[in-house]
């Protein structure tokens, strides 16, 4: 999956750091170091990946035309989701 921008607004913005404690730009640095990615239920994705710092988040995300992501929540992956990380990235 190549994603070539991200679509924010104030929306978005208040909810993943107000809501969540995760600012865009860290949740944009996901998708650096070769997330793992899944599609969800509801058709999202998740990508799941270290920021910068080495902070682990989860992040979901709407697959939008010409590889625009736009960002509807994310978080701290929790013990569970880092184990799975490991073991499924590729």
């Amino acid at each position: 999956m190549k994603i070539k921008d991200f679509e924010w607004d104030e929306g978005n913005v208040v909810h993943i750091e107000l809501g969540h404690g995760v600012k865009p730009e860290e949740a944009e640095e996901v998708f650096l170091y070769k997330p793992l990615y899944r599609k969800t239920k509801k058709g999202h994705y998740v990508a799941m990946g270290p920021t910068h710092e080495g902070r682990y988040l989860t992040i979901v995300f709407e697959l939008k035309k010409n590889g625009m992501a736009r960002v509807i929540t994310g978080w701290d992956m929790d013990k569970t989701e880092v184990r799975y990380w490991h073991k499924h990235r590729g």
